[in-house]
């Protein structure tokens, strides 16, 4: 079953179950307002009319006479009215010629409380004469309780409660077959869009084609957010297969390069050459090789970090490893690098990683900066992050290149990057660190002014440990 017709049947069978309430509730109202108004009224009359005539001190004979008398005078019309006596012991001592041979059926409990005193009216089944409405009055005769029974049948009003029912049941059927009708059409509606997602998602699908967009033009509802967050979802499967392509073309390109080399120099080495030619060869080989080396093992690193969650978690100290990051940058024994500001701030997370993200920005500042420049680290408190600054007095980067600097293999000057063994993706696995412990990196620069890379990574609550 589709999911317009559950919805619709979901909606429908609710009102349906209302309705059929609804019908019996008035059913019901309408058949006391009409026995009230057709058998109650009417057994008044009679009653108030045999207890006048019984009220009189005539032999039994005499005021029976009188009874029947009244009840020709005033013949109802319809179903007959039937009335009964019974005396204190139950026994019937007298009933009206329309009864027949046969007797209205005592009510003990009406009986009882007509001799107590207790007028009452009820509804009493009877084999005799279907269903019965029988008013109970006391009355005395002759110095004696007696009970007056007025009865009348109900068959004089089935004929337009058969009616109602009729009715009823006609305007249940029609208003749930416009019920079903208008949820259909509203629901046909409503999930339109749905379908316009399933053919793109189908067309996206067969075709691999993922430029297309459901480009929903509805109201912002539900089906509309499932719309957009579609579309988004598409334009980051877009993005991921482009970076994709891009990546594995890249990552070619830059292991093409060693390649060739070592291709040329094995072509050298098979030939007569002198020992010194050799020796260049052999050494060209290894720096190629190592090269390779070098951006495979940078691959495997940022593969991790993209694809892995943290496997190892401990308190890792930012301080101890700006301070180790200085030590060796020192080394090279070029450049004036300081420590502006070292907050003893913690975090958690995988140290190796952590060590290899600080460093990287500390080589990739040493590597842009001309000798004599100056590297400032900082680590401070921000917000509820820590924040590390790496900030140098180098070449700067052009604007153009800034939301670029984070891609894998992307370098602003090529030549000098693949010139000092770079693989061009320090940064690449800077981001994926950093965002792997739930942080962020940005860079601002200014050509011929330098650049400053900042990392925000979160703190944890205190306590935490």
């Amino acid at each position: 079953m589709s999911i317009k017709w559950r919805l619709t049947l979901s909606f429908a069978l609710p009102l349906a179950l209302a309705a059929i309430v609804a019908a019996l509730f008035f059913y019901v109202a309408f058949q006391n307002w009409m026995i009230a108004r057709e058998i109650d009224g009417n057994l008044k009359v009679y009653s108030t009319l045999a207890k006048a005539t019984l009220s009189t001190d005539n032999a039994d004979q005499g005021f029976a006479s009188s009874i029947w008398a009244s009840l020709n005078e005033s013949d109802s019309p319809g179903s007959p009215v039937y009335l009964q006596l019974i005396d204190s012991t139950r026994n019937i001592v007298l009933k009206s010629e329309s009864l027949g041979e046969q007797t209205l059926p005592v009510e003990v409990r009406l009986v009882d409380n007509g001799l107590n005193g207790a007028a009452g009216i009820d509804t009493v089944n009877s084999t005799t004469h279907s269903t019965l409405r029988i008013q109970v009055e006391p009355v005395t005769v002759s110095g004696e309780p007696h009970v007056l029974e007025v009865a009348q049948s109900l068959a004089t009003i089935d004929p337009v409660l058969q009616s109602m029912v009729v009715a009823l049941v006609l305007v249940i059927v029609v208003f749930l077959a416009l019920v079903v009708g208008f949820s259909v059409i509203l629901i046909g509606r409503a999930l339109s869009p749905v379908k316009e997602v399933t053919a793109a998602a189908r067309s996206i699908s067969s075709s691999s084609d993922l430029s297309r967009r459901v480009n929903y033009r509805g109201p912002h509802d539900e089906i509309g957010q499932l719309a957009k967050t579609f579309d988004r979802m598409i334009d980051q499967l877009d993005g991921l297969l482009r970076a994709q392509r891009s990546f594995v073309a890249d990552a070619s390109h830059e292991l093409r390069g060693p390649l060739t080399v070592i291709r040329g120099n094995l072509d050298l080495l098979k030939r007569n050459m002198s020992e010194d030619d050799r020796q260049e060869s052999l050494r060209a080989l290894e720096s190629e090789a190592n090269r390779m080396a070098r951006v495979v093992n940078d691959l495997l690193v940022l593969a991790e970090v993209e694809s892995r969650p943290l496997e190892q978690s401990q308190m890792v100290s930012l301080r101890d490893l700006i301070l180790d990051a200085q030590e060796r940058a020192l080394l090279t024994g070029q450049h004036r690098i300081t420590v502006d500001r070292q907050e003893d701030l913690w975090v958690k997370g995988d140290g190796h990683k952590l060590d290899q993200m600080v460093g990287n920005l500390v080589s990739n500042a040493v590597k842009y900066t001309p000798d004599g420049g100056a590297i400032t680290l900082s680590l401070y408190r921000d917000g509820d992050s820590a924040r590390i600054d790496v900030a140098d007095t180098g070449m700067g980067i052009p604007p153009e290149h800034l939301p670029h600097i984070f891609d894998r293999f992307y370098r602003v000057d090529k030549a000098r990057s693949r010139a000092g063994g770079g693989t061009g993706l320090g940064l690449a696995i800077v981001k994926g660190i950093a965002e792997q412990h739930g942080g962020q990196v940005t860079v601002v620069s200014e050509p011929g002014r330098g650049s400053t890379f900042s990392v925000w990574l979160r703190l944890p609550p205190e306590g935490a440990s």
